[in-house]
C-alpha cells in the first residue's frame, strides 16, 4: 500500500543533524545513503536518531533471520519468518507505509526463491497472505494485478499441500490454520477491490476462514472474520452494521494478549470508539478515543500511523453537529453571552465565517454530548451530562442517556439542553 503520508521516513524528513551526530544504519553502521543512493529509512515506533537503516540492509538482515528460523517447527517458523521482514527489531513494532510495502514484497520474493519445496508451501502461503494485506487494489492497477495473481498462487499452494500424502496426515493439527488465514487474506483483498463481484467473492472466502477458525476453536481469528463479514455485508447492502459487541470482544482480547499500547490494540480500540460514536454513544466513544490518542502519542510518537489515525477520528468525534429549527445543519463551536448565543459555522462551506444564533434555536444532533440546564421539575438532572439518542421534532424534545450510573434516560426539551464541547474528567 503505497502511501502519501507525512511520516518521518528518512533522516532528512525527521530533521536530524548531519555530520558527527548524524544517524547511522543499525545493520551496517554506515551513515548516509546506500550504494544506490537510497537514503536511510525509518517507519516504526523508534524515536530520536535510533531505528534508521538502509532498506537493502533490512532486507539482507531479514533474509538471514528467515533462513535461521525456517528450521524451527511450522508454527514458530511462520511467525518468526514474517516478523523478520515486518517488525523493527529495535522498537519491536511493525513497519508502516512504504517500508512495510517494500518489505512484504521482498519477503515474497525471498520465499519464492529459496523455499520452493511443497513441504515449505506454508511459508510462501504465509508471506503471500501478509502481502495481500498491504497492497491497494482499488486505487492501484498494478497492486490489483499482483493481488489476483497472489490469490491464485495461494489457492494452488494449498491444493498442492493437501495432495501431498505426508502433509495431509498432519493437515488438521498443523496446517489448517494457514489455510484459514490465507482464505481470510484473500477475502480481505477482494473486499478492498470493492466491486459487486469482488465483494461476493470476499464474503465467500472470509466465511470459509471463519468456519475453520470456529471448528478449531481459534477465538480471536474467528471474531476478526465475523467483523470482516459484517463489513462486507454492509458494503453489499448499503446498510451500516456496526457490530459493536464483536469489536469490543476483539479489543478486549488484544488488550489481554498483546497489551493496550500495541498499535494493533490501539487500532481495534479506535474501531470500537468509532462504532460507539456512530451508534450515538458518543461520550463513551470520545473518552475511549482520547485515552487511545494519549497512549499512542506517548508510546509511538506523533508521527506514527496509529496516533495520526486516532487523532483524526477524535477530531471528527469532537465536532458538535446541531440543526436549527428550519433544518439547517451547523457545527457548533462555543457559547457566548452566558450560553444565550451559540457560535456556529456551516460544515458544507470551507473557511466559512462564524455565525451567532440563539441557543434556544438549535437542536443537538443524534449522539451529541449535552448538559441539562434550567429544568424546573427534573431538577436532579440539571448539570448532568449525557448524549442524545433520539430527537422528537413534534414534541420539541431529545431523549438523553446520562453518563452517570443510576440515572435513567429522560425526554428533555431543546431549550433546556446545551452542547458540551469538552468532556470533563469522569471524577469531576
Amino acid at each position: 500500500m503505497t502511501s502519501t503520508s507525512n511520516n518521518k521516513r528518512t533522516a532528512a524528513d525527521a530533521g536530524l543533524p548531519e555530520g558527527d551526530n548524524a544517524p547511522c544504519c543499525w545493520v551496517c553502521l554506515e551513515e548516509g545513503p546506500d550504494k544506490t543512493g537510497v537514503p536511510l529509512v525509518r517507519d516504526c515506533s523508534c524515536r530520536g536518531s535510533s531505528g534508521f537503516a538502509h532498506l537493502s540492509c533490512i532486507i539482507k538482515h531479514a533474509e538471514s533471520e528467515g533462513r535461521r528460523v525456517a528450521r524451527e517447527d511450522v508454527d514458530t517458523a511462520a511467525a518468526l519468518f514474517a516478523k523478520a521482514f515486518e517488525f523493527c527489531p529495535n522498537c519491536k513494532q511493525q513497519y508502516q507505509n512504504d517500508v512495510i510495502y517494500k518489505l512484504t514484497k521482498a519477503a515474497v520474493d525471498f520465499t519464492d526463491r529459496e523455499y520452493k519445496d511443497v513441504t515449505c508451501g506454508y511459508l510462501l502461503c504465509h508471506t503471500l497472505s501478509n502481502r495481500l494485506t498491504v497492497i491497494d487494489p482499488k486505487n492501484n492497477a498494478d497492486d490489483k494485478a499482483e493481488g489476483e495473481e497472489s490469490c491464485t498462487k495461494i489457492l494452488s499452494i494449498i491444493e498442492d499441500m493437501k495432495c501431498n500424502k505426508l502433509l495431509a496426515l498432519f493437515w488438521k493439527e498443523t496446517y489448517v490454520y494457514f489455510e484459514a488465514t490465507a482464505y481470510g487474506a484473500i477475502g480481505g483483498f477482494y473486499m478492498r477491490v470493492d466491486t459487486e463481484e469482488s465483494l461476493t467473492k470476499a464474503k465467500l472466502y472470509v466465511e470459509k476462514a471463519r468456519d475453520i477458525f470456529r471448528e478449531t476453536e481459534n477465538e480471536m481469528p474467528m471474531l476478526m472474520a465475523e467483523k470482516k463479514i459484517a463489513s462486507i455485508e454492509s458494503k453489499i447492502s448499503g446498510e451500516e452494521n456496526l457490530c459493536v459487541d464483536t469489536l469490543q470482544k476483539i479489543y478486549a482480547y488484544l488488550q489481554r494478549t498483546i497489551g493496550e499500547t500495541d498499535p494493533q490494540t490501539i487500532g481495534a480500540g479506535a474501531d470500537v470508539a468509532e462504532a460507539l460514536c456512530l451508534s450515538f454513544h458518543a461520550i463513551e466513544g470520545e473518552r475511549l478515543l482520547s485515552k487511545l490518542v494519549e497512549l499512542s502519542r506517548r508510546v509511538h510518537g506523533m508521527e506514527h500511523e496509529s496516533t495520526k489515525r486516532s487523532m483524526s477520528y477524535l477530531q471528527r468525534m469532537k465536532e458538535r453537529i446541531v440543526v436549527t429549527q428550519d433544518g439547517q445543519p451547523f457545527i457548533a463551536l462555543r457559547y457566548e453571552n452566558d450560553g444565550d448565543k451559540c457560535i456556529v459555522k456551516d460544515p458544507t462551506i470551507e473557511d466559512e465565517k462564524e455565525t451567532k444564533i440563539s441557543a434556544s434555536d438549535i437542536i443537538p444532533y443524534l449522539g451529541t454530548p449535552v448538559v441539562c440546564k434550567g429544568l424546573q421539575q427534573l431538577t436532579h438532572l440539571n448539570g448532568k451530562i449525557g448524549d442524545v439518542r433520539k430527537v422528537d421534532l413534534e414534541e420539541g424534545k431529545c431523549q438523553v442517556h446520562f453518563q452517570e450510573a443510576g440515572l435513567e434516560h429522560a425526554e428533555i426539551k431543546f431549550n433546556h439542553l446545551r452542547v458540551v464541547f469538552d468532556l470533563p474528567p469522569l471524577d469531576a
